[in-house]
């Protein structure tokens, strides 16, 4: 147990807790065509939680005692070079899940790739994304980004992209669409397009 003291701009809030964690690794032994082993890690799983004494020994009153932090619960799954999916999430053994992410993705050998993504975050964030990227040739890509806000019933984002890349430069091209609430919670559309150019390979020899 580690007595934590944190500065504010009234006062010093002593915080006595301790923690606990688990972190799981898991490894798989492959054979290629060859005949050559390798392995791989196709999940991790991790839990971490915080528990308040300070909380624990208060005096309960009208206002019940809460010294678990949310449980940290983190999952990360691979179990092919060209699929993985991942999980940040958040549970309050109190009230239920508090925080939700979900990020799954597909890739070939080329290098295209697709990517869905879930995040909500209780009474603040609801949303669903999508990413896609698509190698045309091997000097071009397409991508193509949508966001959804649940929440709220609206289309974040939807953005179109181009790159041309060579080996010492990349152009690139987007054109945008986004929609926020304003001030008067009324819906505003914004289109943008946007060219971009660098310069890559600088200082290399």
């Amino acid at each position: 147990v580690t007595p934590v003291t944190a500065a504010t701009t009234n006062a010093i809030i002593e915080q006595n807790a301790v923690a606990w964690g688990l972190t799981n690794t898991f490894t798989a032994k492959q054979k290629d065509s060859k005949g050559n082993y390798n392995y791989l890690e196709f999940l991790r799983v991790k839990l971490l939680q915080t528990f308040d004494i300070n909380e624990a020994k208060r005096d309960e009153g009208n206002t019940p005692k809460h010294y678990w932090s949310d449980m940290v619960a983190e999952v990360d799954f691979k179990p092919h070079q060209y699929l993985s999916f991942a999980a940040r999430n958040k549970y309050n053994v109190y009230d239920g899940w508090t925080v939700t992410n979900y990020d799954m993705t597909v890739s070939d050998w080329r290098g295209d790739s697709a990517t869905m993504s879930y995040r909500y975050t209780r009474d603040s964030i609801e949303e669903i994304d999508a990413y896609f990227k698509a190698v045309i040739t091997d000097k071009i890509n397409a991508t193509f980004v949508s966001r959804v806000d649940r929440l709220n019933s609206r289309n974040i984002e939807n953005t179109f992209g181009l790159t041309y890349h060579k080996q010492c430069w990349i152009l690139g091209f987007e054109v945008s669409r986004t929609e926020s609430l304003g001030s008067d919670s009324n819906m505003t559309t914004e289109s943008i397009f946007l060219l971009n150019f660098a310069l890559t390979g600088l200082g290399k020899h």
